[in-house]
């Protein structure tokens, strides 16, 4: 096995340098034994020769390595290490990094406001999620999370839904409440006057739904659903008259919707 191969080359080469310091020891020894005559102490003494010279090349390498060292931080302090980077490159450089923006507590308000942003966006998907499965209660949480962003085109978005979930659900009070904060962020959007009188007559507040109904169609003249619906709340405050007209005004319209509404008059 190679492992076994690499363990007897140890071995070997162990064995050669024992008989080589041995060798050494007994040739310093046999010089000293020429002039003492004592082969013990001559082999002693060749053993204090090899100690000696050991130390001697370690204190020697080591004094070495020191100047060098001396002389190699002496010779960096005197090197130009800007030598590749030219004197108007290195200026540049520098006015770079005394221009660069700091790092503040703005910034980092303005990462959490699109973090925040990117989460209003996601809890409003997954209300429509719901909301296409006709499941109103799961929505609404979601779309009260999503109410709460600065982003004002999502948020008319949000609470037109919420006024439509809670309009399903049979609460039109917050119906109301909902169609109303849209009609704030956004005062001409007709389909929000609409809904609103929508609810305002699911609560037989056909007052207040007549006015809802008017403004829709201030903004949208030809808002059919509007002129039906307000000819409905006349005939429920017992405006035949006022129903009337709306009737008349849906026959060029939507004749459909004007014979509808002819029905509920008569």
């Amino acid at each position: 096995m190679p492992v076994a191969v690499y363990e007897n080359n140890a071995d070997y080469y162990s064995m050669i340098f024992f008989l080589l310091i041995t060798t050494y020891a007994i040739f310093c020894g046999k010089l000293y034994n020429v002039m003492s005559g004592n082969i013990i102490l001559s082999f002693i003494i060749g053993i204090l020769i090899i100690c000696l010279s050991w130390v001697a090349l370690g204190i020697g390498t080591f004094l070495l390595t020191i100047y060098l060292l001396v002389k190699s931080s002496t010779a960096l302090k005197e090197l130009n290490l800007n030598f590749a980077i030219p004197s108007e490159k290195i200026t540049s450089l520098v006015s770079t990094e005394e221009n660069k923006t700091p790092i503040t507590e703005e910034v980092f308000g303005q990462e959490s406001k699109a973090k925040k942003d990117l989460d209003y966006d996601e809890a409003y998907k997954k209300a429509l999620y719901f909301i296409d499965k006709e499941e109103h209660d799961k929505a609404l949480p979601y779309l009260e999370i999503a109410s709460k962003t600065d982003i004002i085109s999502l948020k008319e978005k949000v609470y037109v839904n919420i006024g439509f979930c809670y309009g399903n659900l049979g609460n039109h009070v917050k119906a109301i409440e909902a169609f109303e904060q849209v009609i704030r962020i956004d005062p001409e959007y007709a389909s929000a006057h609409y809904n609103l009188g929508t609810a305002y007559n699911s609560l037989s507040l056909y007052k207040d739904a007549i006015e809802a109904f008017k403004q829709a169609i201030r903004i949208d003249p030809d808002h059919t659903t509007a002129h039906f619906s307000l000819g409905f709340s006349y005939f429920k405050t017992g405006d035949k008259s006022s129903a009337l007209d709306e009737y008349k005004i849906l026959k060029g319209l939507d004749i459909d919707k004007a014979n509808k509404l002819f029905d509920v008059i008569y």
